[in-house]
């Protein structure tokens, strides 16, 4: 029997690249859109209420008028070993795909130009399963963090040109879901200059596109497209103060540094995703001692671009996956 209420866990999500920005794929052929895991979805239209007070009416208050339509929201998404690499080309576009084989090295550099996609969100457990189309979805924003315990997650910020509600779906034989192997917390890493940090207690890093919305002024009320401008990665290190001067001899030197934070999968050879910033910048921060206990230092730092390597933040992704075109 049909459920007459919505619950997220019968919610499903595909996902496929648009070959025009604007216009879903026609999945009514060969497979075109694959199932991705989430954890939160927010993407959705929102059209608010504006009001202009209007004289000589009465005290009552008249008609508001509409605003333009606007569909921005954000996903939460598991850090896994595969299905991140949608996201990855979403986010910084398409890899550099390296092997003959398993494993597939998967290399993705902040800078360049950005695809658009399509995303079906869809409660199928309706009698009549409720569809929403959300397409030119842009990728603008990413944050991580690194802790030594709980579930390894992004959330990455995105704008969608418009949003449909079809009573079809677009593609009735998507294709397989990756199989899901989530990276641990408990495998991560943070690294400077090639070297493990020591007492380090968590991090995490934001990465933005910084996207500009083009509001144009047309009949249906969307945006033209929504541009990519600077792109921009900032970052934190928490640490517990001891004998290791590392990060404190890198700041007294007022030198750029080479971080990465990373997983890696445990009894799989080579299996990992790292994130490599290799000119970053850390400011001098005061220092407290708040009681009795440990003494924790929190480090907060800005990437650059670095024109030897040709990029500011490199995602490397070694996996079973083929190809992420």
């Amino acid at each position: 029997m049909a459920k007459t209420r919505a619950y997220g866990a019968d919610a499903t999500l595909l996902a496929a690249f648009e070959t025009t920005y604007g216009t879903p794929p026609d999945g009514s052929g060969d497979g075109v859109y694959r199932p991705l895991a989430f954890g939160r979805y927010a993407l959705s239209a929102a059209k608010p209420l504006g009001y202009d007070p209007i004289l000589g009416q009465g005290r009552n208050a008249q008609d508001p008028f509409y605003e333009a339509v606007t569909v921005q929201g954000d996903i939460q998404i598991p850090v896994d070993l595969r299905g991140i690499g949608f996201w990855l080309r979403l986010l910084m576009g398409a890899p550099v795909t390296t092997g003959s084989g398993d494993p597939y090295t998967h290399v993705f550099k902040s800078g360049g130009a950005l695809p658009s996609a399509a995303l079906e969100l869809t409660h199928t457990q309706f009698a009549t399963p409720y569809r929403a189309m959300a397409a030119g979805v842009k990728a603008n924003t990413l944050q991580c963090t690194l802790a030594r315990t709980g579930p390894s997650n992004a959330t990455i910020g995105l704008i969608a040109q418009g949003e449909t509600y079809p009573e079809a779906a677009e593609d009735a034989d998507p294709l397989d879901a990756y199989a899901l192997t989530r990276f641990n917390q408990g495998r991560g890493q943070i690294k400077l200059g090639g070297s493990q940090l020591a007492n380090v207690t968590g991090g995490g890093f934001s990465f933005s596109n910084n996207l500009e919305a083009v509001e144009t002024i047309r009949p249906d009320g969307l945006i033209d497209g929504a541009d990519e401008t600077e792109a921009t990665c900032e970052l934190s290190i928490d640490v517990r103060f001891g004998s290791d001067a590392t990060i404190r001899t890198a700041i007294d030197a007022e030198t750029p540094v080479a971080l990465s934070y990373g997983w890696s999968i445990p009894g799989e050879d080579g299996y990992s995703l790292v994130f490599d910033m290799p000119r970053v910048f850390l400011p001098r921060v005061g220092a407290s001692i708040d009681g009795p206990g440990g003494i924790q230092q929190s480090y907060s730092g800005r990437a650059a671009y670095d024109v030897s390597a040709g990029y500011m933040l490199r995602a490397t992704l070694i996996n079973d996956v083929a190809s992420y075109a």
